[in-house]
């Protein structure tokens, strides 16, 4: 019976090519942060070094320069590691993250800050999530900047770059020196032999075979001892991908600082969103109204001694249109602070708001009195968003609203009959509800198979009033 595939020494041979590949491609995974900084080491001092022969003076002058040499040789590896950091962090730890998904059966996800849209604010200036610039110009190159430099994410690949270093790299290049090593000590001694042996004498002869015989016995050994640990010298690569190649380990606190800076950020734009919507309603309809009725009163003024009728006419006219422009007035506060609200609380606040819907819309309560202001606003804005959007996008027919506070949580949950496939994806209205809610430590929970029906919580942790 022959042996079965894969067995014996097929197998050790297989293991053995499997071994020095990944420890290749390992080596040159990791080979740039040494590298660079042992080759920017050396020339650095030999250069500081050179500059300095000429130095003479006392034992402390002398010192001074020393140490001066020492903190020029750190900062030109410091700037040197970091440039490189900067160009090859990333790119590397991808790399790695697919050998790892490869070779262990590990799938690393990690996310990169992305870069921050820039908004044109009412003061003229340029917000890009972080701070203010003149220019759409600046302001997008700097988003870029912080998205790229600033990014935790790079700098914990940056960290896998360093320690991977000093760990994989020696390991996994063991095997490919001692092979390399071998090969070398195998050739090299042949040629010396053919030119510097090649005496008639027998002393000469007996010293070439004795010098060849001991540099193939270094090479067998250097060869045998790389096939041997090529099996076993890129599994090091194991556990210090787990530890080093996943998300960047946050504690609260710094978890917590992102995601206030994601909100502030969101909540400026939705800010200056909302400035210009106030402005362009003003300007467009109050506005307009109010300027058309001031003329109306100019005409009245002037026709009421000489044409009486007419004059009562345009007054008519102008009456109508300070109801108009005052119902616009009350609609445009309505949007800032409904008076019903302040006035009733959210429940009833969110039936008024029912009543004025295009589709049928039941609210239903088991909260026993009214929650904090703050909460109250952002839930009532969020669910009536939630009401519009199963209006206008969903197609449904019949919505319901179910407001409930249990373990000191107030929760709305808006269920419709429409289309269904809603999703929190970026740039979507869902997605800035889900981060103004983040502000209060809430959450939004989203059911929505395609076909509906759709049913989305608003949860808050709050205190009745």
């Amino acid at each position: 019976m022959g042996r079965p595939a894969g067995g014996g020494p097929l197998r050790w041979w297989r293991d053995i090519v499997r071994g020095l590949y990944r420890s290749a491609v390992l080596t040159g995974l990791t080979w740039p942060m040494p590298a660079v900084s042992l080759g920017v080491g050396l020339g650095g001092f030999s250069v500081v070094r050179s500059w300095s022969e000429g130095v003479s003076g006392p034992l402390a002058v002398r010192a001074l320069v020393a140490l001066g040499q020492v903190a020029l040789v750190v900062l030109w590896i410091a700037v040197a590691l970091w440039i490189v950091h900067a160009l090859t962090s990333r790119p590397l730890a991808r790399a790695a993250r697919r050998c790892a998904e490869r070779w262990l059966g590990v799938r690393l996800e990690v996310t990169y800050r992305a870069v921050p849209q820039v908004s044109r604010m009412s003061t003229g200036y340029w917000w890009d999530g972080h701070e203010y610039h003149r220019s759409e110009r600046e302001a997008r190159r700097r988003a870029k900047v912080h998205a790229r430099f600033h990014d935790p994410q790079l700098h914990w690949d940056g960290l896998w770059s360093v320690v991977a270093g000093v760990t994989v790299l020696p390991v996994a290049a063991l095997p490919l020196l001692c092979l390399a090593g071998g090969v070398y000590t195998a050739l090299t001694p042949g040629l010396l032999g053919s030119s510097s042996y090649g005496g008639s004498g027998a002393h000469d002869a007996y010293g070439a075979h004795s010098a060849y015989g001991v540099a193939l016995i270094v090479a067998g050994v250097a060869g045998v001892a790389g096939m041997a640990g090529a099996p076993f010298a890129w599994r090091i690569f194991g556990p210090l991908a787990l530890r080093f190649l996943g998300p960047v380990p946050r504690s609260w606190p710094g978890r917590r600082v992102e995601e206030l800076e994601a909100i502030r950020a969101d909540l400026t734009l939705t800010q200056a969103a909302e400035l210009e919507r106030i402005e362009r309603d003003l300007h467009d309809g109050t506005q307009a109204r109010l300027l058309a009725l001031g003329m109306s009163v100019g005409a009245a003024e002037q026709l009421v001694d000489t044409d009486p009728a007419a004059a009562k006419a345009i007054l008519a006219e102008a009456r109508t249109a300070s109801a108009a422009a005052l119902a616009e007035l009350r609609s445009l506060v309505h949007g800032i602070n409904p008076p019903v609200l302040a006035e009733r609380g959210l429940v009833d606040a969110v039936r008024a708001l029912a009543l004025d819907s295009p589709v049928g819309i039941t609210v239903h309560s088991t909260v026993p009195s009214r929650v904090e202001r703050p909460v109250e606003s952002a839930v009532y804005f969020a669910v009536a968003e939630l009401m519009a959007n199963a209006a206008k996008h969903a197609g449904a027919s019949r919505v319901s609203v179910a407001f409930a506070y249990e373990q000191r949580t107030l929760s709305a949950t808006v269920t419709d009959d429409g289309a269904g496939g809603a999703a929190a994806s970026a740039g979507s209205g869902l997605r800035g509800i889900e981060r103004r809610m983040a502000a209060f430590h809430g959450r939004l929970e989203i059911d929505s198979p395609t076909g509906g029906p759709t049913h989305i919580t608003v949860a808050v942790p709050c205190a009745l009033s």
